[in-house]
Parts: structure tokens; C-alpha cells; sequence
């Protein structure tokens, strides 16, 4: 059964990544922009780990080696943590971490992905594309995340630049026209005539076209 998605706020909040190798990395750097303390975890790291920490405050690196004998190392690592642990994920071949991770993981409640391993994880890690506050995330629910990056890398080249613009504006007015428009119809047909007027115009919907629009519906 296809999975349902969910935007999550993780500005502030803690993400543990375990692993120091490319795949890792990339996790990393999807996740930057979103503003969580990214904690990553590793007994060896790549050289650009330490290029990255160096330019971003809110990745910490911890060299540390976690056994996958038993789940006494990665739940002390948890216990350790006073943080609000948003979700946890593992970017290692090791068969026995990758168990342990998942298991101690389910057994708290904390949401884990284990990269490529779809029986592992509780949620997926969707391919993402972030244009400021407009992001759109593809996932084909763990079955071939190599066909979300393609669908993604599209999109890419389909979603206009200009929607960045015209996510920030329609943006300011949505509390305007919760407050000022009764009907949620109207609020629909005001919304879709400010997006057609800003796709004929390239993003760009002047303070005085939407107050003539938002007068129309009051």
C-alpha cells in the first residue's frame, strides 16, 4: 500500500545520521536547508564532513564507533541525548547496526530510515525539491528511491523559478483572506485567479492587483 506524506517542521529539532560515507553526506546536505541540528555519527568520516561542520553550526560530527552486538551502544548514544530527536538515519552496510538502529528505534518511537532497506525503516526519505518555501518531495515508498530521483531531477527542470516568488506572495495573503473572505469558495476562486494572473506574468503579482482581487470577494 502506497504511503501517505507528511510535511514535518524540523527547524530546531535533532536528526542522528549514522555514517560517515557518500550516501550519509548526501542525506546531510538534502537536509540542511530545513534548519534541524544535524547530528552525524561515525567512526570514520569523509574529508568534505569536516568541510561541511566547518561552514554550518548545526552539524555536529562525533567519531565514535557503535557495535552492532548489542543495543546497549546505540541506546546509551540516545540516552545521552537530551535533545527532541526528530528522526534517526542510518547510513551503513553494517547488517547487525542496521538491525539494532531499527529495532531500538521502533521500540522508542522515533521515526528511522535505514537506506535501502524498505523492512528496516518506518518512513522513507523522499527525493526533494526545495525552491525556498515551495518543496515538493517524490517517493515511490521505499520500492525504488533511484525512480524518485529520476521523477525528481524532471521536476527540476519542469517547476518555473518564479513559483518561489509566488509561493511568498500568495503566502502573505492567506491570513488576509482567511480573515477578510467568509466563503471557502471564494477563498479557492481568489487563490486560483492570483495564481493564473502570476503564471501569465512570470511570478510577479503587484500589492495592488491582489487587493483587487481580495475587494472582489470580501
Amino acid at each position: 500500500m502506497a504511503c501517505f506524506p507528511m510535511m514535518v517542521e524540523i527547524e530546531g529539532r535533532t536528526l542522528i545520521v549514522i555514517g560517515g560515507g557518500r550516501i550519509a553526506l548526501h542525506k546531510i546536505k538534502v537536509l540542511l536547508p530545513f534548519g534541524a541540528d544535524i547530528v552525524a555519527i561515525s567512526d570514520d568520516f569523509l574529508p568534505e564532513f569536516f568541510a561541511l561542520a566547518k561552514d554550518n553550526e548545526n552539524i555536529t560530527l562525533i567519531q565514535k564507533s557503535i557495535s552492532g552486538d548489542s543495543r546497549t551502544s546505540f541506546e546509551d548514544l540516545l540516552d545521552e541525548s537530551d535533545h527532541d530527536i526528530c528522526f534517526v538515519i542510518a547510513a551503513t552496510d553494517d547488517i547487525k547496526l542496521q538491525d539494532v538502529i531499527s529495532e531500538v528505534c521502533k521500540d522508542r518511537k522515533i521515526p528511522v530510515n535505514v537506506v535501502d532497506v524498505k523492512d528496516k525503516s518506518s518512513f522513507y526519505f523522499p527525493a526533494v525539491t526545495k525552491k525556498d518555501e515551495l518543496v515538493v518531495a517524490v517517493s515511490t515508498g521505499g520500492a525504488c528511491p533511484t525512480l524518485a530521483g529520476h521523477i525528481k531531477n524532471k521536476l527540476d527542470g519542469i517547476i518555473p523559478e518564479y513559483y518561489k516568488d509566488m509561493t511568498a506572495t500568495l503566502g502573505k495573503m492567506r491570513d488576509r483572506a482567511l480573515f477578510e473572505i467568509s466563503s471557502y469558495g471564494d477563498r479557492k476562486k481568489f487563490f486560483e485567479e492570483l495564481i493564473a494572473y502570476g503564471e501569465e506574468h512570470e511570478g510577479k503579482i503587484p500589492d495592488d492587483i491582489a487587493e483587487s482581487y481580495l475587494e472582489k470577494y470580501r
